[in-house]
């Protein structure tokens, strides 16, 4: 039995108001391949660019946390 169809077996086995949480969690993974979240191919050069740089530029550490929340630590 495949991981697919054993998950197919899992979700029917599960009640409906269970049920309703899976099926948005898999709506939002199968959203997130669709093709609008691509990079363009704009944006595909600025990212080779940034990597091919031999001394790269980062964000200040209270640009990041203000972002996230949270300080990160190289």
């Amino acid at each position: 039995m495949t991981m697919l169809e054993q998950f197919v077996s899992f979700a029917n086995q599960l009640p409906a108001d269970r049920l309703q949480s899976v099926e948005a969690n898999l709506a939002a993974l199968m959203a997130s391949y669709s093709e609008k979240y691509d990079f363009t191919a704009a944006e595909l050069a600025e990212l080779d660019s940034r990597v091919d740089k031999a001394d790269p530029e980062f964000a200040h550490p209270d640009d990041i946390a203000k972002l996230f929340g949270k300080p990160f630590s190289a």
